[in-house]
């Protein structure tokens, strides 16, 4: 029996990243509190999905500097500025010191200087001159420091701010007795234009949360929180078409969903791209660009963590060749980080599994020593980890680690053969249906043998089906 080498990347391993996202707030973290200074400043503007310019408060730095609405912002200090969640890390928490700030406008670069203000100070008076953007903001900035922000969401949310009204449903959704308050304001964050707020509401639908489960409506959800640059909602609504939910299943949709939500900074829509790249659904394969689509995934952008299906992704094909070089040596680098990596994240669906796969895959290459010096115990040590922590995989591998070599235990190769069927895995079940009826490991027991057999076919393994008769000649 040979080690699996796992060179088929699917859905449930190494390839779609399948959960839904629940929060769709692009600035769901909680602001980082900044460093004790004097004044933590804002610069008086907001942006929108590609870092244009939504609005410029009255009397603030960025009025001052003549920036319009519309005006790219490519620059703020030293750091660049692509999404709109960059300028929300560098527009506000700053030293009040001046700042250089480019904009583009039109086809014209502009370079501009910009004095930040007292953030709290000016926001709150905007938001009592009547601005719910500013009271939004506001409320905001104070959310890990004051009890006072749900209220200002909520009175934010009263004046017509759409992101308040997002946040406000957000908080009222993860808590089981305000629960049921969270539909009434997520729908009119989306009446308000919140992308934030449509993609919430679409979980909630999609998941069954506190409303009837609904498919349909959660994926025109999903698709409307698209159309307004949400890119955790181009993610879902790639995922429903994808998978067929609540519309027809369509992967060019799919792909031009996942692609959108990629564009907006969500590394789990790269991922999924690539994943349909390298298998040429709904787009042409193209497997050199799959394999840069895992690595943006894999890289996480400001507004999104880093994917760790992307990361699985770009070692496997590094282990097999698939759109780069083969480099056996660089693959084992990247499981062996994603099998080490353990801070999952709440936008990185499937982070455990992954990281799971991470560790078996680590396992299998070092058993097998393709490229890489052989090293059968770390091998078996890394797939009993991936086992450990749920993946099939892994312990199919140290199932026939302990089959075989220096170290044969008959009764820990059962063990681990039963785990992994368990899990899913046919071809373990195949195995542990093989030692029961011979006894090896196991006390021997053909009816057992016989019900392994019939659960290996259910479960896809061809070799356990029963060969069909053949046809007597007439």
């Amino acid at each position: 029996m040979r080690i699996r080498f796992g060179a088929v990347a699917t859905a449930t391993a190494a390839g779609l990243a399948l959960a839904l996202l629940g929060s769709g707030c692009a600035s769901s973290a909680k602001p980082a509190t900044p460093a004790a200074s004097k004044c933590e400043g804002t610069l008086g503007l907001e942006a929108g999905p590609g870092a244009v310019v939504t609005e410029v408060y009255a009397g603030g730095p960025a009025a001052a500097a003549g920036i319009q609405l519309k005006d790219v912002v490519l620059k703020i200090g030293d750091a660049a500025i692509q999404y709109d969640c960059d300028v929300d890390k560098a527009a506000f928490n700053r030293a009040c010191q001046p700042v250089k700030v480019v904009v583009r406008r039109g086809g014209a670069e502009l370079d501009l200087t910009l004095t930040p203000v007292d953030q709290i100070a000016f926001l709150t008076k905007a938001c009592i001159d009547g601005n719910p953007s500013a009271c939004f903001r506001d409320a905001w900035l104070q959310w890990d420091r004051s009890q006072n922000a749900p209220d200002l969401f909520a009175t934010a949310c009263n004046g017509g701010s759409g992101e308040a009204c997002a946040y406000q449903g957000l908080q009222l959704s993860e808590k089981s007795d305000t629960l049921s308050q969270a539909l009434p304001v997520l729908e009119r964050a989306c009446e308000l234009r919140s992308g934030s707020g449509c993609a919430t509401l679409g979980f909630l639908y999609a998941s069954g949360k506190s409303v009837t489960k609904d498919d349909k409506k959660a994926t025109a959800l999903y698709r409307k929180s698209c159309e307004l640059g949400d890119a955790q909602g181009c993610y879902n609504a790639g995922l429903m078409a994808d998978s067929g939910r609540g519309t027809k299943e369509d992967a060019a949709k799919a792909a031009a969903d996942y692609e959108k939500a990629c564009d907006l900074g969500s590394s789990t829509g790269c991922t999924n791209l690539g994943f349909l790249y390298e298998r040429g659904r709904g787009v042409k394969e193209d497997r050199a660009r799959a394999v840069a689509l895992y690595q943006r995934g894999c890289d996480g952008s400001s507004c999104s963590a880093s994917n760790l299906g992307g990361c699985v992704n770009v070692g496997r094909a590094y282990r097999d060749g698939i759109g780069v070089a083969k480099d056996a040596a660089k693959a084992a680098e990247i499981f062996r980080a994603a099998c080490e990596r353990r801070d999952s994240q709440q936008d990185d669906p499937q982070a455990v599994t992954n990281g799971a796969r991470a560790c078996s895959l680590l396992g299998g290459l070092l058993i097998a020593g393709d490229g890489i010096p052989k090293d059968m115990e770390h091998g078996r040590d890394f797939s009993i980890l991936g086992c450990d922590r749920g993946d099939a995989f892994g312990c199919f591998n140290a199932a026939v680690c302990f089959n075989s070599g220096s170290d044969t235990d008959p009764a820990k190769a059962a063990s681990y053969f039963d785990r992994a069927c368990k899990l899913g895995d046919g071809e373990s079940c195949h195995e542990l249906a093989v030692a029961y009826q011979n006894g090896k490991g196991v006390e021997k027991n053909a009816g057992m043998a016989t019900a392994l057999e019939k659960q290996a076919c259910e479960l896809g393994f061809a070799a356990s089906c029963p060969k069909p008769k053949p046809k007597k000649k007439s």
